[in-house]
């Protein structure tokens, strides 16, 4: 079982991609941010001689609204921080050639040939835009699921990483 397809990777999958990147810290700092704006605004409030009721639904408005400032800031850096890279020439569209089979990942692009074992990928996540297989900080392969040419071939992938990937590794539909 084999697996080949050519793929044009666009400032969106970029921007995509690095959501997904941060997903998991974007979570960890939102919930330290509600937590600890919820506490110090209701001890805050609650020193000023409002009472615990009160000051605990002043906290909480607070709280959720740190949270949400933070995740908007966040996920607006992302798309500014790209977009920046694209107008300095940092970063540009590029074309790939992945290869998958029995030994693993195999990419071919204009900035050079790399190649993943499957022991190498510690994290294979399907999205709704893209199927991402993570083999370091600054080594994935990122497959946008709209230019898979038929379901198909969609199918075949899946049933190649669930079969080689890492047991645990991957979740693919």
């Amino acid at each position: 079982m084999t697996y080949s397809g050519r793929f044009t990777i666009t400032k969106q999958d970029n921007i995509q991609y690095n959501y997904f990147r941060m997903k998991r810290k974007l979570a960890g700092i939102a919930i330290m941010t509600f937590v600890i704006l919820g506490v110090l605004v209701t001890l805050i409030r609650y020193g000023q001689g409002i009472s615990v009721a009160n000051a605990g639904g002043v906290g909480f408005i607070a709280a959720a609204t740190g949270a949400i400032a933070m995740i908007a800031f966040n996920l607006i850096s992302v798309v500014v921080r790209v977009n920046n890279h694209y107008k300095k020439g940092e970063m540009s569209d590029f074309s790939v050639q992945y290869s998958i089979d029995r030994n693993g990942v195999h990419a071919k692009s204009d900035r050079g040939d790399t190649d993943f074992t499957w022991k190498q990928i510690y994290l294979a996540r399907e999205t709704r835009n893209a199927i991402y297989l993570i083999a370091g900080e600054k080594r994935a392969v990122v497959i946008p699921k709209a230019q898979i040419a038929s379901e198909s071939e969609l199918t075949n992938l899946r049933s190649l990483l669930r079969k080689y990937v890492v047991a645990g590794r991957a979740k693919v539909a």
